[in-house]
C-alpha cells in the first residue's frame, strides 16, 4: 500500500452522543471550509450554504456526512463518511498530489463534474465548475468513502471514460 501523505490527517472518531458527534464534525467543516480560504485549480471552492427549515447547518455540510437511505428517502449519517470529513479540504488543496486521480466526466444528466479520487484511501471528492457573478468557482457537490468493488470499478470506469 502507498504511504500515507503528510498532509492527509487522521480521521476523526464518530463514536459518542449524536449533539457532540455533530459539533465535533461541524468544527472540521468550518475550520477547513468556512474559515480557510479553500481553492480548487484556482478556483475558491463554494458549497451549498441553504439551510433548510428546522435545521442548523448547510446542505453542503450534510452531503459530506450523510447518505441517502434507500427506504427512507432520508439523509442519515454515514460513519464512513463522516470520520473522513478531515480528509476532504486538504485533499482539494493537494489535489495536485499524485497519489490522487483528477479528472473531469460528463454525467449522464450532461454536466461536468470533477473527480477528486484517493483511491488508495478509498475517499472520494466530487466538485462541479460553475460560473458565477464574480468567476469561475469549484462547487462541491459530495465527498465520501469508496466502499465496495462495484463503487470502485463505477469510479475505474469513469476515470476510463474521462473528458479529453
Amino acid at each position: 500500500m502507498t504511504k500515507r501523505p503528510d498532509w492527509l490527517p487522521d480521521i476523526i472518531s464518530v463514536d459518542g452522543e449524536w449533539g457532540e458527534v455533530l459539533a465535533r464534525l461541524y468544527k472540521v467543516f468550518d475550520t477547513d471550509f468556512k474559515q480557510t480560504k479553500r481553492f480548487f485549480e484556482g478556483r475558491p471552492v463554494w458549497w451549498d450554504r441553504r439551510i433548510l427549515a428546522g435545521d442548523r447547518y448547510e446542505e453542503g455540510f450534510w452531503h459530506l456526512i450523510t447518505k441517502t437511505d434507500q427506504e427512507t428517502n432520508e439523509r442519515l449519517l454515514d460513519p464512513r463518511r463522516a470520520e473522513r470529513l478531515p480528509w476532504c479540504g486538504p485533499a482539494i488543496s493537494n489535489s495536485f498530489d499524485n497519489t490522487i486521480k483528477v479528472w473531469d466526466f460528463r454525467e449522464s444528466s450532461g454536466r461536468f463534474r470533477t473527480y477528486v479520487w484517493l483511491e488508495n484511501w478509498d475517499y472520494v471528492i466530487i466538485l462541479e465548475k460553475r460560473h458565477q457573478r464574480t468567476g469561475e468557482v469549484a462547487f462541491l457537490i459530495t465527498a465520501f468513502h469508496v466502499d465496495g468493488d462495484a463503487r470502485r470499478k463505477n469510479l475505474r470506469g469513469k476515470y476510463e471514460k474521462r473528458a479529453a
